[in-house]
């Protein structure tokens, strides 16, 4: 059952705490700073569990590479694992 209330989650990104909401309804997920300020917009296509999946992959994986990662970065790669994951499903 989908619903129409986010889903919220605070992260630290680029050494900034923001704040991830996501309305399954639609798919749209912001990014915004801890002023509410609204960084990035993306969709993702999968659950909201995915996407803490994702989150959570995506930092383990920075720090074996102690790379910092920005805002933009992890938006590509929520965005590719997004379309990867509706290809998939697609053909299914």
């Amino acid at each position: 059952m989908v619903t129409p209330r986010p889903c919220t989650a605070a992260c630290v990104i680029d050494g900034r705490l923001v704040t991830l909401t996501f309305y399954p309804d639609n798919g749209v997920l912001r990014i915004a700073d801890s002023s509410g300020v609204c960084l990035r917009e993306t969709r993702w296509h999968a659950s909201w569990r995915a996407l803490l999946d994702e989150f959570r992959g995506y930092y383990a994986a920075a720090e074996h590479d102690h790379t910092a990662r920005g805002v933009d970065d992890i938006v590509a790669h929520i965005g590719e694992r997004s379309g990867q994951m509706q290809r998939g499903l697609a053909f299914v």
